[in-house]
């Protein structure tokens, strides 16, 4: 009989082989944002420490995620293929992490203390081709994910080890000095990938109550949690009770308020449990902004039953906490894992790779109840083992085949589109992906039938989308939009801006420089300006409307529409607003002849501007030149 190891090792060749096609797929949705300053890197125009410390991810810029992303960057050049790969070799590493911890949980429970290496091999095996995790391996960004669940499992599994030597050794003052101090390091380390590494703590504290629940709790154990845990949370419910606009301010651009985001996430955790237990690779995928969010505990009615069904699975967890152990530490690794993202953080609705770290207790739970089972069948005289192992090896077969299905569909933009648009019809990021290949092949049947699946959706923001794009289309491709698009547009679109908006609507002002027919700039000036005087909900100074202000304005200038221009100019020009924006409205004062007002705009935007940022000195001295030229007109003619 092979030892785990070596079946743990044919688990990640497996792996690894099924993953390969999906490697040279392309990078999507935030992808090349968050990733661009590495080409100016590889080209010489930025810093390694811009790319590590000003990443436009988080809280910090993610510094150790971003290296890493370098570092592949620098050994395969830019190129999906590098990042890709560099993820894959993260997932591997990270299985050998989910094998060697949860061996160590099995080791602390009775009931599969006699199995725990199968167990964690088992575990580990189908973590490593489970397909949910596709989403994580194949989205190149994800590193930022990856690195973090690889720190926290670390920590994870050095709580259990030092764990175990101090229940040893009450004064094991090495075990000790691990668990104060190379604990909180691996969480730094986390964080600085992604900020759900602070849930480490939290984490082991389940590790606690499931593996250590009938042995003394050491003052160090008690000091650990005191200041690593409880001081945070208790702090961080301060920050939030005297600062509560921080998490506010995030739904301004949502098409949902915390109420509704929290009762959609029971909806949310049910299907990734499910995706989980009974893995379906055709529903799965990336492009999930379709999820609908809840809106009351019947609307729909599946969200009354999704909040039963959690709340009766964590009753039997606790219930059954010490004849099953597996199953109150598995599903406390689940809810934990999904702690901050399924909060009330204004974060989007649905992402598959959330799942990362808690499917490892999800299977693990899984895992304690199959053994348990087998136990039950073996005491009443029937032999488990032969039907057993044929079930593996089915389920391992189905598997390496599922997460080889997603990895053939990640492979290039047009199947993972295609795929999409299947299972999400109502997607406005799957249509449009669509549209952008079936442009590619000028396949303009495709691309109407993509337009039309958004125009008969039933959420309005995606039917406004619909009749945006078609316009956004005609004028990009035939240089004539249709009016009526426009009209339907507006009419459909909810009265709030989103943090897509801005991207899109900056698109549709460079593909209109030619013009569009019928549709003239100051109309589409005069639309976008509708949509934000609906927006009355988000102050002037958020940053999308701001954006949106500027974007406006320059609809407005190229009409030849000053007196608009300046209107639009001045609203975009907020507390937080990039510096760059004034450019645009010193030129409108000066159009308007208000060189005053001009020279207060450049004093505030010098004062904000840094002066290691190239492009932005070279911006203010720009505008610096148009007032001066603007003076010595006025002093020349006398008629300014």
């Amino acid at each position: 009989m092979r030892s785990p190891f070596s079946w743990l090792a044919i688990a990640i060749v497996f792996a690894a082989a099924a993953y390969w096609t999906g490697l040279t797929g392309p990078l999507l949705l935030d992808d090349h944002y968050n990733l661009e300053v590495l080409q100016r890197w590889l080209q010489g125009d930025a810093t390694l420490r811009e790319v590590a410390f000003e990443g436009r991810s988080g809280l910090f810029g993610r510094p150790l995620a971003m290296t890493s992303l370098a570092l592949s960057a620098w050994l395969g050049g830019y190129q999906p293929f590098s990042f890709k790969f560099g993820n894959l070799l993260v997932h591997l590493l990270t299985g050998g992490i989910v094998f060697g911890l949860t061996r160590r949980i099995a080791m602390r429970d009775p009931r599969l203390i006699g199995v725990a290496e199968r167990v964690a091999v088992a575990v580990a095996a189908i973590w490593l081709l489970h397909p949910l995790n596709a989403s994580t391996v194949l989205y190149a960004v994800q590193r930022m994910a990856q690195i973090s669940v690889l720190c926290v499992l670390a920590g994870m599994w050095l709580y259990m080890a030092m764990r175990d030597r101090i229940m040893e050794r009450n004064d094991d003052r090495n075990a000790i000095a691990s668990l104060i101090i190379g604990i909180p390091l691996l969480l730094i380390a986390g964080f600085l990938s992604k900020e759900n590494a602070l849930l480490l703590p939290a984490l082991c504290a389940v590790l606690e109550l499931g593996c250590y629940r009938n042995t003394p709790r050491p003052l160090a154990v008690k000091a650990f949690f005191g200041a690593y845990l409880f001081l945070p949370f208790l702090l961080g419910l301060v920050l939030l009770a005297s600062n509560p606009a921080r998490i506010a301010d995030g739904y301004l651009v949502r098409d949902f308020d915390w109420q509704q985001r929290l009762l959609t996430q029971a909806r949310v955790l049910c299907d990734y449990l499910w995706k989980i237990v009974a893995p379906n690779p055709p529903a799965m995928g990336v492009y999930t902004d379709d999820y609908a969010a809840s809106t009351g505990l019947l609307a729909p009615p599946t969200t009354l039953l999704a909040i039963l069904v959690l709340l009766a699975i964590t009753f039997a967890a606790w219930r059954l906490r010490k004849v099953l152990p597996s199953l109150f530490i598995g599903w406390g690794i689940f809810l934990v894992g999904h702690a901050m993202e399924s909060s009330v953080l204004p974060l989007e609705l649905y992402f598959e790779h959330r799942n990362y770290l808690p499917m490892v207790g999800v299977l693990y739970a899984l895992a304690g109840l199959v053994v348990t089972v087998a136990g039950r069948l073996r005491a009443s005289g029937l032999r488990p083992g032969r039907i057993g192992a044929v079930a593996a090896v089915a389920l391992f077969a189905l598997l390496v085949f599922g997460v080889h299905g997603r990895a053939r569909i990640w492979s290039t933009q047009e199947t993972l589109a295609l795929s999409a648009v299947t299972s999400h019809p109502e997607s406005v990021r799957a249509n449009m992906s669509l549209v952008q290949v079936a442009l590619r092949h000028d396949n303009r049947e495709v691309v109407d039938q993509a337009l039309l699946r958004m125009i008969a959706a039933e959420n309005p923001r995606t039917r406004a989308m619909g009749y945006f794009n078609r316009l956004y289309l005609g004028c990009a491709l035939d240089r004539s939009g249709n009016p009526e698009d426009l009209r339907r547009a507006l009419a459909s679109i909810p009265p709030r801006v989103t943090y897509a908006d801005p991207e899109f609507f900056g698109l549709l002002l460079d593909n209109t420089k030619q013009g569009c027919g019928p549709i003239t700039d100051r109309m589409l000036g005069d639309a976008l300006d509708t949509v934000l005087d609906r927006a009355t909900a988000q102050a002037d100074g958020e940053w999308t409307k701001w954006r949106l202000r500027n974007i406006a304005a320059r609809f407005y200038a190229r009409s030849g529409d000053w007196q608009r221009t300046r209107e639009q100019a001045q609203l975009a020009w907020q507390a937080g607003t990039d510096p760059a924006a004034a450019e645009l409205l010193v030129r409108a004062q000066l159009k308007t002849g208000d060189i005053v007002a001009a020279e207060r705009t450049f004093t505030d935007a010098n004062a904000r501007i840094d002066p290691s940022n190239h492009a932005d000195a070279a911006g203010i001295r720009r505008v610096r030149a148009q007032i001066e030229a603007a003076k010595a007109s006025k002093d020349g003619t006398g008629n300014q």
